[in-house]
């Protein structure tokens, strides 16, 4: 447990360090989103409406989607890929770390930071919709959201941790990474809420994991889910079998990799 609590505080400080890439991030993904609420609010001012969604679910929508995207969304395979690519995950292998431990505790460090630059620019978008945010009218959503957030975070991690292991096979996959990347931010429901999706890709949403990282955490603090502990259950089944492919990948994947050579 202490080299977790090393590389944890390792990383921290490294994200600390290198601080500036993460703030630039962040003040160009507020702008984005700061441009698309004022852009629902004039759709809702001419009289527009968007399925079951008021001025108000619509606008605390999309400042969730904002915080869920920084905060429980991982992006760790970048990193992955390079470590494969590179040869440095040939000193995994003679070190008594565990793989997925080490990207996963590395994963939650750089969070932590992110964090609270993102609650710090959330709150700034805030004082500005406020009146436009819908609250929980039971103060126990808070707590069922949180919980789906953190079940997102974890199936999220387990989904890049797979996707960045395809460096084993695939020698170009980058591109193969950004067509995976941008299927799941679809089907999470980053772009669009899922039930305003055309009645066949909602049954596709529907049968994916990915509905359990953005638009089920959300769609809890709107009161929108009658039975929040079905959706746990499901999450969790989902982040079992997630973690049960990743380390059958990761062992098929040091196979192929100490028979090339590496």
């Amino acid at each position: 447990m202490r080299k977790y609590l090393t590389v944890f505080r390792v990383n921290w400080q490294n994200s600390l360090q290198y601080r500036a890439p993460t703030v630039i991030y962040i003040l160009g993904y507020t702008l984005y989103i700061s441009v698309l609420l004022f852009l629902w609010t004039a759709i809702y001012g001419e009289g527009g409406r968007m399925g079951p969604y008021s001025l108000s679910e619509m606008m605390t929508y999309y400042l969730l989607q904002f915080v869920i995207n920084s905060v429980v969304l991982s992006y760790v395979s970048w990193e992955i890929i390079d470590h494969i690519r590179e040869g440095f995950f040939s000193h995994f292998l003679v070190k008594p770390i565990n793989y997925f431990a080490y990207w996963f505790t590395i994963n939650l460090s750089g969070k932590l930071f992110e964090t609270v630059l993102i609650l710090l620019a959330a709150a700034g978008i805030g004082l500005v919709v406020g009146p436009h945010v819908a609250f929980p009218s039971d103060p126990r959503t808070y707590a069922t959201f949180l919980v789906a957030a953190g079940l997102g975070l974890v199936l999220a991690f387990e989904l890049e941790f797979c996707i960045g292991l395809i460096a084993f096979w695939l020698i170009q996959v980058r591109v193969f990474k950004y067509m995976l990347q941008y299927a799941v931010f679809f089907f999470a429901g980053t772009l669009l809420p899922l039930d305003l999706f055309p009645r066949a890709l909602a049954e596709v949403a529907a049968r994916l994991p990915f509905q359990y990282l953005v638009f089920v955490p959300i769609q809890i603090f709107l009161e929108k889910r009658p039975a929040p502990l079905a959706d746990f259950a499901a999450a969790g089944v989902w982040i079992v079998a997630v973690y049960l492919l990743a380390r059958w990948v990761l062992a098929r994947g040091i196979v192929r990799y100490e028979a090339v050579g590496n």
